[in-house]
């Protein structure tokens, strides 16, 4: 699904591996509506592969920017600047992210977007997972990045937040792993819960996390 986005600076096509909505977090900002069915439950990778290609054609060649809402797109934001592991869940929970990350690198290479990233929006849970470990290093090589949330500073604060299934101490060393041999990007939300925004000493908290 192609997506303008802000934080890329430009056009974003993301690929959702979770149609079925499955996920470790119950973030209370998430958007996704899980009290609907899913109307999809299994990613058919061979089907993936051939809308992702046709989706890159229609950016690459213009023809995304002829239908609305993109024909509205300022030129400068035409350009693909990334492909994104980003949907109705948590990507790494996918038993198919492996061979969904070789797909995207097949597609940017035959495209020749050189400059493009491939990013893998995570809430850093599962990153040292075999199967997800050995294909960080397949996005690293395709100008890859790894965006990886961080919410909170305190246990308590983020069980608050983002009610996972996995102690916080856990994803700040899958952080910390990852980034000692990747491009990790912190990715934020913060928010009045409540009608209160973060108390003082979770912010200072949250710096130490930093």
């Amino acid at each position: 699904y192609p997506v303008i986005s802000r934080r890329s600076g430009g056009l974003s096509i993301g690929i959702n591996l979770n149609p079925d909505k499955a996920c470790n977090f119950d973030c209370i900002y998430c958007q996704v509506d899980r009290s609907i069915p899913p109307a999809v439950r299994k990613v058919e990778l061979d089907l993936l592969a051939e809308e992702l290609r046709a989706m890159v054609e229609w950016a690459t060649t213009g023809r995304l920017f002829a239908e609305p809402p993109f024909e509205r797109v300022p030129p400068a934001m035409r350009q693909v600047r990334d492909l994104a592991f980003s949907g109705d869940g948590e990507p790494t929970a996918s038993p198919q992210f492996p061979q969904a990350v070789r797909i995207c690198a097949d597609v940017r290479r035959d495209a020749g977007l050189e400059s493009t990233r491939l990013v893998l929006i995570t809430d850093a849970a599962y990153l040292r997972r075999e199967p997800v470990w050995q294909s960080l290093s397949v996005l690293d090589a395709h100008h890859g990045e790894i965006w990886a949330k961080l919410d909170a500073g305190t246990e308590d604060y983020y069980r608050l937040v983002n009610r996972p299934n996995v102690p916080l101490s856990a994803i700040v060393e899958n952080i910390q792993a990852a980034a000692r041999c990747y491009r990790v990007v912190i990715q934020s939300l913060w928010m009045r819960v409540h009608d209160r925004p973060p108390p003082p000493e979770e912010i200072e908290a949250f710096i130490q996390r930093l």
